[in-house]
């Protein structure tokens, strides 16, 4: 009897004994639940306002981009580069100032630098850049962003030179790589004209 006695009370230990190891077990699992739990609540808000961010600044630069006038050809089906310069009364235009940088896909200045114009699909004529950055061009008007008007009268005039040939109009003109085209405005000698055309013609094209 007392042998007997001693077995059950083997097996009540062993049965005490089980749950416990259960419960700890449980307890493990619901405190790495709540681990992951409370991980998942800072994680996903985090990539919500990551992903918000990114769709703002998406967002700001493509408000920031000037949509076309006109069609031209597919964004990319061309990469041209040229030289530039425009000059009004002797003083040349900034245009690596941030205002006038990457203002169109189609055609641009970028990285700073004010002297490079990026042409990046077929048919877009320089008028098109001048547009994007809030000037414009004629045959006999330069127009700033300020909407202050040059235009020729007789004694101040507004030339165009391409690769050092003069040319009445440039405003369709669709530029080649590695060209040189230069507007000035003013009263200017031959002298002068072409020191404004050696000093483009030693200019970077940076591509």
């Amino acid at each position: 009897m007392k042998q007997n006695k001693k077995k059950d009370s083997n097996i009540k230990k062993d049965k005490n004994t089980n749950p416990k190891k259960d419960r700890q077990g449980k307890s493990y699992f619901a405190v790495t639940r709540k681990r992951r739990y409370r991980n998942l609540m800072v994680i996903v808000p985090a990539v919500v306002v990551l992903i918000a961010i990114m769709s703002y600044a998406v967002t700001i630069y493509s408000e920031n981009l000037v949509k076309p006038n006109h069609k031209f050809g597919p964004l990319g089906s061309e990469h041209v580069h040229a030289a530039f310069a425009v000059k009004i009364n002797g003083e040349k235009l900034n245009f690596s100032q941030p205002q006038y940088q990457v203002r169109s896909k189609y055609i641009h200045v970028e990285n700073n630098d004010g002297n490079t114009l990026h042409r990046h699909a077929t048919g877009v004529p320089i008028a098109e850049f001048f547009r994007s950055v809030g000037m414009n061009v004629t045959d006999s008007c330069f127009t700033l962003e300020n909407k202050t008007s040059y235009c020729s009268n007789g004694e101040s005039n507004l030339e165009f030179y391409v690769n050092g040939n003069k040319t009445n109009s440039i405003a369709n003109y669709v530029l080649k790589d590695n060209d040189r085209i230069l507007i000035v405005y003013g009263n200017k000698n031959e002298m002068e004209t072409q020191q404004d055309l050696d000093s483009l013609r030693l200019t970077e094209i940076k591509k």
